[in-house]
């Protein structure tokens, strides 16, 4: 798995691979930040514009999660998601049901990170 991790966040940009770590994996800090707005944009605290303001790097990041550890589902529901499409504009729409749905199954992913991990990090 971290070689494709690896191999899809350097075609995006280098700057994303400070992400991971030693064994090219999601560092779990950075997997509590991404579930960290996870919940907020579900919670309504954040918006997707102020979330592309405070952290621009959640959408790629939560893409390169759903690609490299998410079931087949959770890419559906991800390709459903019209908010992802208006990241970095001023839209500030409210969130569909697709759009809640796929951060609800993003959040359970998350949180199952610690488990799935092959190298045992604490």
């Amino acid at each position: 798995m971290s070689e494709f991790l690896v191999v899809y966040l350097d075609s995006i940009d280098e700057h994303l691979l400070d992400y991971l770590d030693e064994d090219d994996e999601l560092r779990l800090d950075t997997v509590r930040r991404l579930r960290y707005y996870t919940t907020a944009l579900l919670d309504g605290s954040i918006t997707p514009a102020a979330l592309a303001e405070d952290w621009d790097d959640w959408f790629v990041l939560t893409s390169a999660f759903v690609a490299t550890y998410a079931p087949g589902e959770v890419e559906e529901l991800e390709e459903a998601a019209t908010f992802l499409d208006a990241a970095g504009t001023d839209d500030d729409a409210p969130l569909t049901e697709e759009d809640r749905a796929y951060l609800a199954a993003l959040e359970r992913q998350l949180d199952m990170y610690p488990e799935m991990r092959t190298t045992g990090e604490e």
